[in-house]
Parts: C-alpha cells; sequence; structure tokens
C-alpha cells in the first residue's frame, strides 16, 4: 500500500482532547505521518485473545470498506443511538449519531472507541464498546490488516482482559464480513489464551 489508509479517514488532529498536545503542552509530536504510530507504545505481548477475518477483497479495498463504510455495515443491534444510529470514524474516535445528528452540546455522539495509535497497516483502539458508563477504564485492542494467503485481505482484532469486547467484537466482525462477503475464523481458530 502506497499510503496509510487509516489515517485518512480518522482525521487525528494534531493537538485537543484525542490528539498528540499541542504546543502549549511542552514537546509537540507534530503532525501525524502516515506510516507512524501516534499516541503509542508497540503492540502489547499481553493481547492474548484474538479474533480473525478474511475478507476477498484487495487489501486496500478492504481496509476502506472497513473505515468508510462503517455506517453501512455496523451491526443494528449494537446501536447506541438505535437502529438507526449512524457510526463512522473520525475526530480521532470511532463515533455514533443519532438520526437525528449533531446538535452540539444538547446532542454530542457516542464514543465506541479513541484511536490510541495508527501505522500503515494496523490500529490501536481505546474501546469503551457499549460499557461506557459502566467501565472504570477502555481496553486496548490493535486491529492489524494484511494480504491473505490466497488473495483477499485478513483482519485481526487483538486484546486482553477483561474480555468484554469479545462478544461485541464477534457480532462487529461477523457484520463486517456478512457486508463484505468475507468470513470469521472458526469458534477456537480466532482466539488465543482463551
Amino acid at each position: 500500500m502506497s499510503e496509510s489508509p487509516f489515517l485518512d479517514p480518522f482525521a487525528v488532529p494534531t493537538s485537543g482532547e484525542h490528539g498528540p498536545p499541542g504546543p502549549d503542552a511542552g514537546d509537540s509530536t507534530g503532525d501525524v505521518v502516515p506510516g507512524t504510530v501516534v499516541n503509542s507504545g508497540p503492540a502489547s505481548a499481553e493481547a492474548t485473545h484474538a479474533l480473525n477475518a478474511s475478507i476477498p477483497l484487495d487489501l486496500d479495498q478492504a481496509v476502506g470498506a472497513f473505515v468508510d463504510d462503517t455506517h453501512l455495515w455496523w451491526p443494528r443491534g449494537l446501536r447506541a443511538t438505535g437502529e438507526a444510529g449512524h457510526v463512522y470514524f473520525g475526530d480521532g474516535a470511532l463515533l455514533e449519531e443519532d438520526a437525528d445528528g449533531p446538535a452540539g452540546d444538547q446532542n454530542p455522539p457516542y464514543e465506541w472507541a479513541v484511536l490510541a495509535g495508527a501505522a500503515e497497516g494496523a490500529l490501536e483502539l481505546d474501546w469503551w464498546g457499549g460499557h461506557r458508563e459502566a467501565a472504570d477504564s477502555p481496553v486496548r485492542l490493535y486491529l492489524s490488516w494484511s494480504g491473505g494467503p490466497r488473495g483477499g485481505a485478513e483482519l485481526s482484532v487483538r486484546g486482553s482482559e477483561p474480555t468484554s469486547w469479545l462478544e461485541e467484537w464477534t457480532a462487529v466482525l461477523g457484520a463486517f464480513t456478512r457486508y463484505a462477503g468475507g468470513s470469521l475464523a472458526e469458534p477456537g481458530e480466532g482466539r488465543e489464551g482463551a
């Protein structure tokens, strides 16, 4: 891939709540550079659980469908604002607006996850999921894309405890693979250490 497909759809701000600190906060990390990880350390060896999917699209097409068409495939049963909610990647987060759209402070979007890092072929999300009010802290998830062994694309989602994310991401990847004509790994193949 010539450019990181993950940076444009997420529009990671260079300062503010979801981005690197601004110039007033001391050392600035500057602008986001394709192929680099922002606000993140290396992928954790503690990510002991995984879900895997095979997508019969070119790698760029599969990534584009995942990040640009999220509102088309996101599972209806996993929408925080109701079945008509619009789920999308933007402002350095995975967000959902209700059918009426944004209405300032009175109707802010629901935040499913915050982009913790991005590099070519990889995303790190701090996943709140449907438990934003009940969770003490988000779960760090590592999404990685690669070319499949027989063509197409492979998507792996890795994380660790607590494992509440597994059920939600099984639904998320199930919906995405149905949309893209792919398949989830057989039970037992997609989890490590479970």
